[in-house]
Formats: structure tokens, C-alpha cells, sequence
């Protein structure tokens, strides 16, 4: 499953696209994909809407 991760480095808000996996045993996060700041975001989804 993946899910929307939120990450604050000076006062900006970077968004990644984030999944579970399990690696010997434990599970990890990897990141599926960097969205970048929420303008970006904002346009990702709007795209997706159309498509």
C-alpha cells in the first residue's frame, strides 16, 4: 500500500509517495517516488484527475 509522507527541512513541506516492504524479516519504508513541495503536489493531482 502506498501512502502520502510529509517532511519538514526549514520550514518547507517536501511530499514523498512511500510503500512497506518487508526486508529480512522487518519492515521498511521505501520511497516510490519524490513529489517535491506541495505546488507540485498540487499540479500531480490535478493531472491525475484529467487522466
Amino acid at each position: 500500500m502506498v501512502f502520502l509522507r510529509v517532511k519538514k527541512i526549514n520550514n518547507n513541506n517536501y511530499y514523498y509517495l512511500v510503500k512497506s516492504v518487508r526486508i529480512n524479516g522487518k519492515i521498511r519504508q521505501k520511497v516510490v517516488k519524490y513529489i517535491g513541495k506541495s505546488k507540485n503536489l498540487v499540479s500531480m493531482l490535478k493531472n491525475a484527475e484529467k487522466k
